[in-house]
């Protein structure tokens, strides 16, 4: 899949509960972008707010597992991207992560639930 994750990712919607549900807040807009140098790029805002949140991270990607560790904030961030463990520096995450029917799945926890994360890609590198 290591191939297959390279471009531009957007949100668009979750699964909870096997059902497919659209974004709780649809004014925000969540972009992922893997590039084929191991690093890839959050990047996120509200289209009714001003500022975003940005940040970069090495990742790698193993038996789908998708470990990414920051290594660069935006220093124009506004300033509530701080309380976002993924836009501080040195954070590191380990994501169950699956491309099925051309959408790209990431796997959260809330609370004993699981949500899926769902992306349509937008771009490729």
């Amino acid at each position: 899949m290591g191939q297959a994750l390279l471009g531009i990712w957007l949100f668009t919607s979750m699964i909870y509960h096997g059902q497919s549900v659209p974004p709780l807040n649809p004014a925000l807009k969540i972009s992922f972008q893997f590039e084929k140098n191991g690093i890839s790029t959050l990047y996120y805002k509200r289209d009714d707010e001003v500022g975003f949140c940005e940040r970069k991270a090495n990742f790698s990607l193993n038996k789908n597992q998708l470990k990414q560790t920051v290594i660069w904030v935006n220093p124009e961030n506004s300033g509530t991207c701080g309380v976002d463990p993924d836009m501080q520096m040195g954070h590191e995450s380990l994501t169950q992560a699956e491309i099925i029917n051309d959408k790209l799945n990431l796997k959260f926890q809330m609370g004993e639930d699981d949500l899926f994360y769902v992306w349509e890609r937008k771009g490729r590198n």
